[in-house]
């Protein structure tokens, strides 16, 4: 019975363990917010996939009208759960003079999110990221994070893990 009792525990331990290695990423203790409501959004440019396997360019750089950059893993509960509603905006929206949005991953492969886009049924042109680069430059920590800019590449408003329309 001794015996059942540390193995159980012991059990326990490496299943908290494992569960909770998967937080640790972004449960720092303290998150640090680059951007800002009124900040202009960082320069950088990105090759981003189309809903029919076309590229194009992404570029802060060349913004034309409402602008959504949202940073995103497919893995991650909360961004599963708001993509949906972010391809319901895009498509709305993407007939609109101006308008463009890009989903920007946070280290993940092309492989993986192309195989979530297509079981999904998503249109938001993507850019995969193997890397942390192009997220670091807007936070330290927490995923999804949505940014609206205007043309003028201003932060008009900004949603983290729940994306508030």
């Amino acid at each position: 019975m001794r015996r059942f009792l540390h193995l159980a525990s012991y059990i326990l331990l490496l299943s908290l363990a494992v569960g909770c290695s998967s937080v640790v990423d972004d449960e720092e203790n303290e998150v640090k917010e680059y951007v800002k409501v009124g900040d202009r959004v960082p320069a950088f440019s990105v090759e981003a996939v189309c809903d029919d396997g076309s590229t194009t360019m992404f570029s802060t750089a060349a913004l034309t009208g409402e602008t959504v950059i949202v940073l995103f893993h497919t893995s991650c509960s909360d961004c599963q759960r708001e993509l949906p509603r972010l391809n319901d905006y895009f498509l709305q929206n993407r007939s609109k003079p101006g308008f463009q949005m890009v989903a920007i991953s946070r280290e993940e492969s092309a492989e993986s999110i192309a195989t979530f886009w297509k079981a999904q049924g998503l249109s938001i042109p993507y850019s995969p990221q193997a890397d942390r680069r192009i997220y670091n430059l807007f936070a330290s920590s927490i995923i999804p994070r949505v940014y609206f800019c205007s043309s003028e590449g201003i932060v008009s408003k900004v949603c983290i893990e729940k994306v508030d329309f």
